[in-house]
């Protein structure tokens, strides 16, 4: 009797045919559930509990707690006064979070790379944690870690890219996050110190790395604008007034590597979903506008959808910009149309490995 084969999903992904890929997170036991868990909460409640810290020690100077007050600023205070180091430990421990998707994680190269060019990896959907974001960055650290060995870099990046170190180092760059972000008390010691690679997403921060040309820098250039558009189900990129990055890329002669995440947009529900004028107008004044919520509503109520998710992102062609001190408009715009054609060529080319024949990316 032939065994029926199982249907493409984002659980049952098909990853043949790409020139690398690898995938991790698939065990699915008990323990790899747990572990996922715990990595994932540690990345999901420092990111929410750094932006309500102030409001904590406040309420407990109202009520006269001054003590545990005290303490906690104490505490808070560590990283900005004492230099928080990478840890290797850190870093494997937080990678376990890509057990906690039924999916797992996954990461593939459509194309060969040339690696010779420090390259700007630009990945969308922002989501609501950046979950594919992250998982990529934090292997591209672990890849150009002296701390792991060649066998550990092999099972983070595979056979082909974690063998070859030229390769991994040029994949070891800088996570570019919100200044807020980076600097928020318990997220900067737990997820920025000891995972490491994070720098700031401003102007400056982008062209002080690109002037020095000499690491990658991993970017979601929909920025919190595409996080407030997630709507579980609907795939969303926020990116045709966002140009300012293709400048940048051509002033320097970057080369710009454009991937995509699915299953990020199936992670949470939220009450606030889609687009409306209130909305931007508040996310471009840097006020929160999503109300998220995963399978788990009234306890843990911030973790992620589970069961039925992977998230897998695709890279596709990397395109190296020319240098140009002074990029007109027409520049910016004829390599911009290239970038936002290129995502839309990755989604289209790629969606069937995924059971997603049916589904379109709307470009906002």
């Amino acid at each position: 009797m032939t065994t029926p084969k199982r249907s493409l999903s984002l659980v049952n992904p098909n990853l043949s045919g790409l020139w690398s890929s690898n995938h991790l997170g698939k065990d699915n036991d008990t323990f790899s559930i747990l572990s996922g868990t715990i990595a994932i909460s540690l990345l999901i409640y420092p990111w929410v509990l750094g932006f309500f810290t102030p409001v904590i020690i406040l309420t407990l100077i109202y009520f006269q707690q001054y003590k545990i007050s005290i303490a906690i600023v104490s505490i808070l205070l560590y990283p900005y006064i004492v230099k928080i180091e990478q840890w290797g430990f850190w870093q494997e421990f937080m990678t376990m979070g890509c057990n906690y998707f039924q999916g797992g994680v996954s990461t593939s190269f459509e194309f060969e790379m040339d690696f010779n060019h420090p390259l700007l990896i630009c990945l969308h959907p922002h989501g609501l944690f950046s979950f594919g974001v992250f998982y990529n960055g934090l292997r591209g650290r672990i890849g150009g870690n002296d701390y792991f060995t060649s066998k550990q870099k092999q099972y983070y990046w595979g056979d082909k890219l974690g063998s070859i170190s030229k390769i991994m180092k040029r994949l070891q760059g800088y996570g570019l996050i919100d200044n807020k972000l980076l600097n928020s008390p318990i997220f900067t010691h737990i997820v920025v110190g000891w995972c490491g690679g994070f720098v700031s997403a401003s102007k400056k921060s982008l062209c002080n790395l690109m002037e020095k040309a000499e690491k990658s820098g991993f970017l979601v250039p929909g920025g919190f604008n595409e996080a407030s558009l997630l709507k579980k189900g609907q795939d969303f990129v926020y990116i045709e007034n966002r140009k300012g990055f293709i400048k940048y890329a051509l002033k320097y002669g970057y080369a710009v590597l454009p991937g995509y995440t699915f299953g990020e947009c199936e992670t949470y529900n939220t009450a606030l979903s889609g687009e409306s004028k209130l909305k931007t107008w508040l996310v471009n004044n840097n006020i929160p506008c999503v109300l998220p919520y995963g399978p788990y509503f009234w306890s843990w109520f911030l973790l992620p959808f589970r069961k039925n998710i992977g998230l897998h992102t695709v890279y596709g062609h990397c395109k190296k910009f020319p240098k140009i001190d002074k990029p007109t408009r027409e520049d910016v715009a004829t390599y911009h149309k290239w970038y936002v054609d290129e995502l839309k060529r990755i989604f289209d080319d790629n969606k069937w490995r995924f059971g997603m024949k049916g589904k379109e990316l709307e470009i906002v």
